[in-house]
């Protein structure tokens, strides 16, 4: 069964990191640079899309995975949801001559960050249990 909800978290959450990025992009993300506003672009971006997606991924495993193996299966749709959305900015930022490659470098970020905050948010639920 699809969890559509961590689906459209995921989605959601890269959607809102690369908002904010590409609302201060020349200010703090890529001060001077003369490429447009993408994650990859700029190490501060990453970061900064990296502990978003980490953070969200946690607190939804936190407050809602039945046990480890659910948040671990929580943090693979949400990682789905987010390399979806990647993509389709990827596709309106316009790709680049070097897009398969692109995809897939995010695509692992993306994954490890959410598959790693939905098992340190099961941890954390799993403790938080008598």
């Amino acid at each position: 069964m699809t969890r559509w909800k961590d689906v459209v978290f995921g989605a959601l959450a890269f959607v809102g990191a690369h908002a904010v990025e590409a609302a201060a992009w020349r200010s703090w993300f890529a001060p001077g640079g003369d490429y447009a506003a993408w994650f990859l672009n700029s190490g501060r971006a990453v970061a900064f899309t990296a502990v978003c997606l980490f953070v969200v991924s946690l607190l939804g495993s936190a407050l809602g995975a039945a046990d480890q193996r659910d948040s671990l299966v929580r943090g693979a749709y949400f990682s789905g949801g987010a390399v979806a959305s990647m993509t389709v900015v990827l596709i309106v930022v316009g790709p680049g001559t070097i897009w398969p490659i692109v995809l897939v470098g995010g695509a692992a970020i993306i994954s490890a960050c959410a598959v790693a905050g939905a098992y340190a948010g099961g941890a954390i639920r799993r403790a938080g249990r008598p």
